[in-house]
């Protein structure tokens, strides 16, 4: 017999049946755009070759139309997505269950000089301390880094999203 953390018979059932009860497909896009702009990750996923899901969490920066990642050349998503750009996307708060989940495609930009904004915004985001321009350059070529770029298939109104209601 399966208990719940009481020892009541099937309760994590009913916990599960309650947080699926709050899934909300419109949530304003004040409140998805605030959510994003707090420091959290994002859940990537890309399709490998064999089918199978690949996920993996990142520091992100969303800018009211694209979601960047910073990753690099050596790493199963670069390959993942330079051969298939499908992805899906989950930014989640796990103990304040809010979470939103959006399908996307991937971009891979590879102009580091061009993407420095962006790259700066993900750590600034998530309190990192910037280097100078040159220095920073120096770093994400030695590093072997890119961009990802994910452009949602549709608006945040969209999404998927919980507890944002």
């Amino acid at each position: 017999m399966v208990t719940g953390a009481a020892g009541e018979p099937g309760g994590w059932l009913l916990r599960v049946a309650h947080a699926t009860d709050s899934v909300n497909h419109m949530a304003s896009t004040e409140k998805i755009e605030a959510f994003l702009a707090e420091p959290r990750n994002i859940v990537v996923a890309g399709i490998r070759r064999d089918g199978t899901p690949h996920l993996t969490p990142n520091w992100f920066y969303w800018d009211g139309e694209r979601f960047y990642v910073s990753t690099t050349r050596h790493r199963a998503k670069y390959a993942i997505f330079r051969r298939d750009p499908r992805a899906q996307l989950l930014v989640d708060d796990s103990t304040g269950y809010r979470a939103v989940l959006a399908r996307a495609t991937a971009e891979i930009r590879e102009d580091l000089a061009a993407e420095l904004p962006r790259f700066r915004a993900i750590r600034e985001k998530h309190g990192v301390q910037v280097p100078s321009d040159e220095e920073q350059l120096r770093a994400l070529t030695e590093e072997g880094r890119v961009l990802l770029a994910f452009t949602p298939d549709g608006p945040p109104s969209t999404w998927t999203s919980w507890g944002l209601d």
